[in-house]
């Protein structure tokens, strides 16, 4: 069996995106991707398979489409699967995804995760959300030896980030402004308050 689909998109970049995550997500030698943009831009995917593979195939690459679809937003909203974002960015560290969430809160950035999606309300565009990850991803990688804990590490990357200061530099601030304390007589560091709290505090010093 075989089948085609066609997808337009609005500018080259989406086209790319989705012909990024569609070889990404779909490991099969069946399916072919052509492009052309004579007359607007158009993305045609053919597959061939058994009955069933097809219909498997064509409901994941339409799903990919709708993602697409929903990054040029409505009344304001942008929608960004988190798929995505990971398949763009170049990760040299695995990061807790929902940081980005706390990271755009601090720059005044209305956004929320739902499920695997990341919302917002604003232009922030999918090349900055991909830019916050692989930066995060930086300074996760820095501090994979280091002696942190969870929570004080989410606390380190946001004030680094925002403040563009080494992990070092960062730590001694934080020490000093008394977000971060060592535990016990051990050299782990830890938050000195809750996260929510120790938020508020980066929030005050950031500004």
């Amino acid at each position: 069996m075989r089948r085609e689909i066609v997808f337009t998109f609005n500018n080259m970049n989406e086209a790319l995106t989705f012909m990024e995550m569609v070889t990404s997500k779909i490991k099969s030698k069946e399916i072919l991707i052509r492009y052309d943009t004579g007359n607007g831009i158009r993305v045609w995917v053919s597959i061939q398979g058994e009955p069933h593979e097809v219909s498997l195939y064509s409901m994941e690459i339409r799903k990919i489409y709708n993602d697409i679809k929903l990054m040029r937003g409505k009344s304001g909203v942008y929608t960004y699967d988190i798929s995505i974002i990971l398949n763009k960015a170049r990760l040299s560290a695995a990061i807790p995804i929902d940081l980005v969430i706390d990271i755009l809160h601090m720059k005044g950035i209305n956004a929320e995760m739902e499920g695997s999606k990341i919302r917002i309300v604003g232009s922030t565009t999918l090349e900055e959300l991909v830019g916050i990850a692989e930066e995060l991803s930086r300074v996760y990688g820095e501090m994979i030896d280091m002696e942190i804990s969870a929570q004080a590490k989410r606390v380190i990357a946001i004030y680094s980030l925002l403040t563009g200061k080494g992990i070092k530099d960062s730590i001694k601030d934080l020490l000093e402004q008394g977000l971060l304390s060592r535990y016990g007589d051990t050299e782990l560091l830890v938050l000195s308050m809750d996260y929510k709290h120790a938020l508020l505090r980066l929030q005050e010093l950031i500004e």
